[in-house]
């Protein structure tokens, strides 16, 4: 059985979308979706470029999650990969177990377990605000069932499993193929990789477990930050997935907005037990750390790569807008 508590630890890597904020439907409102598909090689989006002099960065834009089966190809993106001499990973976080995981893992779990629980017994019911636990209620008919035990989880787990629930119903996936491509790209041509993710090492997980259990968790603004990215993922995927596709930046502007999800960030990464781990402002440090490593690519190589989330490049005083600040020229997809 999965524990929840690593299911959020995972999404730490923030590869998850930051889905727009929307306004919570009334719960008469909610229905059974039907699956979506999409499948086929698509032609893939256009590139954002960045340079300075005859010295290029160039950044495809990213988006999850997609639907099952599709598959990706984007020519000019092949034909900038055949002369890049450097790709630079998105920045994010991650935390691993590191040697011995399976065993620590399993010696832990029934801890992490516990972990997801409410630390003082409670139910969603009592610690989530009315019109919040009715929307859930709405949701949690359609994607768990009649799953009881959820009822008992912190806000933040109970949201996880949904969303997941809700993804695996409406046929879609994290995985755009993107990443694979690119490994398989660089493994053949011998180009270098330059990671930007900050990496942090669970040596005691069952340590840290009962320390989450102990500690405070204001995670209720994530919680409805999960459910408003739960409706806007499944009932928009195709169309942001077949936007991102074919490259037409209008509609990708219409359909990824904000960046609710900092929320979830926030709760997880300032909670004591993370804090422990230098967790605390990992996200900015990651992305000083891309910046840093851009600075560094413009200056010796000719041409250079990377990726970045859509909603990333599309924020107004964000990475780009940071990359603009020192000098460089920037321009979207044509």
């Amino acid at each position: 059985m999965r524990s929840a508590v690593l299911l959020v630890l995972a999404s730490l890597s923030f590869g998850l979308p930051a889905l727009a904020a929307s306004p919570a439907p009334p719960a008469a409102d909610v229905h059974q979706l039907q699956t979506v598909v999409v499948s086929g090689i698509q032609p893939g989006p256009g590139l954002w470029r960045v340079s300075k002099g005859d010295h290029v960065f160039w950044i495809l834009g990213t988006v999850t999650p997609v639907p099952r089966g599709m598959q990706w190809f984007a020519p000019k993106t092949e034909a900038v990969l055949a002369r890049t001499q450097e790709i630079i990973g998105a920045p994010g976080v991650t935390i691993n177990v590191g040697m011995g995981g399976m065993f620590k893992m399993a010696f832990a779990m029934p801890t992490m377990l516990r972990a997801r629980k409410n630390p003082d017994g409670k139910t969603l019911r009592e610690v989530l605000p009315a019109d919040l636990y009715t929307r859930w209620t709405a949701l949690k008919q359609i994607y768990l069932g009649k799953d009881k035990s959820v009822e008992e989880w912190r806000p933040i787990f109970a949201a996880g499993e949904l969303y997941q629930a809700a993804l695996q119903r409406a046929g879609l996936a994290f995985d755009n193929g993107v990443g694979r491509r690119l490994d398989k790209v660089a493994d053949k041509r011998k180009i270098k990789r330059t990671r930007t993710v900050i990496e942090q090492q669970i040596k005691d997980p069952k340590r840290l477990a009962k320390s989450f259990y102990k500690s405070e968790l204001d995670d209720v603004a994530c919680f409805r930050s999960m459910l408003d990215r739960l409706e806007q993922d499944v009932a928009h995927a195709a169309e942001q997935a077949n936007a991102w596709a074919v490259g037409n930046l209008p509609e990708l502007t219409r359909l990824v907005q904000g960046d609710n999800l900092a929320s979830c960030f926030e709760a997880i990464t300032k909670n004591e037990a993370m804090r422990s781990l230098g967790m605390d402002g990992a996200d900015k440090r990651s992305e000083a750390q891309w910046l840093q490593a851009v600075d560094t690519a413009l200056a010796a190589n000719h041409t250079s790569f990377g990726t970045l989330p859509v909603r990333k490049l599309l924020e107004p005083n964000g990475l780009l807008a940071k990359l603009q600040a020192k000098g460089y020229t920037v321009l979207p997809p044509e």
